[in-house]
């Protein structure tokens, strides 16, 4: 784990390209929709559950959870939450959207989420998955 000098972000590789944008996550949702608020803050509880090794960051548009590579991204949009996250093998079962192989090993996911019901056993495994996939 490397830790930018400048912006204080963790990251998986040392030197790794990145924006160097310091942003507090919480401001990313100071003008949301309570609902994706409460979206955010249940899935960011979850995920820290996961392990004590998770680091919370982001960007001008994104918060990031890593361990110590990312494993997943929370993009706040007007009416829903964007959500992706890598597993080791391509899942297409509702309510994912898409995916797509960035790697021999690695496949993104994508989903949106707009009411805070749709955070249910089959999510969290994912996350978790998602989570045990980069820190092996």
């Amino acid at each position: 784990m490397w830790t930018c000098p400048k912006c204080d972000r963790p990251f998986k590789h040392k030197n790794q390209w990145h924006s160097c944008v310091k942003v507090n996550p919480d401001i990313l949702f100071e003008r949301q929709n309570p609902v994706i608020i409460k979206i955010y803050q249940r899935i960011l509880n979850e995920v820290t559950r996961f392990g004590n090794d998770i680091a919370i960051t982001a960007s001008k548009y994104a918060v990031f959870a890593k361990a110590p590579g990312t494993f997943l991204a929370l993009k706040p949009k007007k009416d829903f939450l964007a959500i992706e996250f890598l597993l080791s093998e391509e899942v297409n079962e509702f309510p994912i959207e898409k995916t797509f192989r960035i790697s021999k090993n690695r496949v993104a996911h994508f989903l949106r989420l707009d009411d805070p019901v749709q955070i249910d056993t089959q999510l969290l495994n994912w996350l978790k998955a998602a989570y045990h996939t980069v820190s092996r």
